[in-house]
């Protein structure tokens, strides 16, 4: 082999390593980027992931908040409806106190009181039915009371049957802040009713809430015992 035939010979081996060269660059150029391409998904995945959950996290977190926060405002607004409704139902009951009071003073109405007051009073004699009772009242009634006791006493004999034997008790009174009533006892006061103004009113009272409030804030939705059937 002459000079010539071993340069080209080394031309070619040179020229073979460069492009091998080449392609190992290429490879490891194009490797590397993928490499790169790869990580670069994987982070930005991961971040994607991380802010969905911190987004989830804090979604959850104001929706709790939210619902806690509409919990407590309809919890207060229920509050203050029922204050304001028995501050109004309190308003109802303290003017028919009242008009109670002006029909025990007004003369127009001081026939229309007694007779209430009869019906107290045999009402609370027939829940005893004793052959002798005895009447506690307030002192502006004893008079009148005292000068209706034969009419009492027909009328509680025509219904039982017993000749009852009628009692003013000038031993006790009731209180001054009593409207009007009667308590009725026998037996020596072992047996008692107490019928007067004020007990009437508390029980009117506890059966009317419902229908008082029906009138003044309308019919509630989630109430059936007073509906219609």
């Amino acid at each position: 082999m002459n000079e010539s035939q071993k340069i080209k010979q080394l031309d070619r081996m040179v020229k073979f390593i460069e492009f091998e060269a080449d392609e190992i660059v290429q490879n490891i150029e194009t490797q590397s980027e993928n490499e790169y391409h790869m990580k670069k998904n994987e982070m930005i995945l991961k971040r994607k992931m991380e802010i969905n959950q911190l987004y989830n996290k804090k979604t959850n977190l104001i929706n709790r908040t939210t619902a806690t926060m509409i919990t407590d405002q309809m919890t207060s607004a229920k509050l203050e409806i029922l204050s304001t409704r028995d501050k109004y139902i309190k308003s109802v009951l303290a003017d028919v106190n009242k008009e109670l009071l002006k029909m025990r003073k007004h003369k127009a109405c001081l026939c229309d009181y007694r007779e209430i007051l009869k019906k107290l009073i045999l009402q609370a004699m027939y829940q005893i039915v004793e052959q002798e009772v005895f009447l506690i009242l307030v002192s502006e009634d004893v008079e009148y009371v005292t000068s209706m006791i034969p009419e009492l006493k027909q009328i509680y004999l025509a219904n039982t049957g017993i000749n009852v034997k009628i009692n003013i008790d000038k031993s006790i009174k009731l209180p001054t802040q009593e409207i009007g009533g009667v308590v009725v006892t026998a037996k020596d006061q072992r047996v008692l009713v107490e019928n007067t103004l004020v007990v009437r009113l508390l029980y009117l009272t506890q059966q009317a809430i419902p229908i008082i409030c029906t009138g003044l804030f309308g019919p509630n939705p989630t109430r059936t015992y007073l509906r219609d059937t």
